[in-house]
């Protein structure tokens, strides 16, 4: 797979999943170079993540599929992480 293009929407298998089982299936059959126990610990940082907000079933597989998704891309080189923050001084006037 070439690389992704920053600003551009991360491609989806399909689109939508109906459980948890299913997403990670379509991810592991999507990233078979991914090791299951790697792929695994994406799958659940994302879930935690949509967990901690209280988002509804359907939301929170739509979205934990982006954040597993993306940082799957990231661990194989198959995208850049280029939204950073660049922190600069500020004089403050106290």
């Amino acid at each position: 797979m070439s690389q992704q293009s920053s600003g551009e929407p991360l491609p989806r298998c399909c689109e939508r999943h109906s459980d948890w089982p299913t997403l990670s299936q379509h991810l592991a059959a999507e990233f078979p170079e991914m090791t299951m126990r790697d792929l695994i610990h994406e799958l659940r940082r994302a879930k935690q993540a949509v967990d901690n907000v209280g988002l509804d079933e359907a939301e929170a597989l739509d979205t934990a599929e982006l954040i597993a998704r993306h940082q799957i891309m990231l661990r194989l080189g198959q995208t850049t992480e280029v939204a950073r923050l660049d922190p600069e001084r500020h004089a403050r006037t106290d």
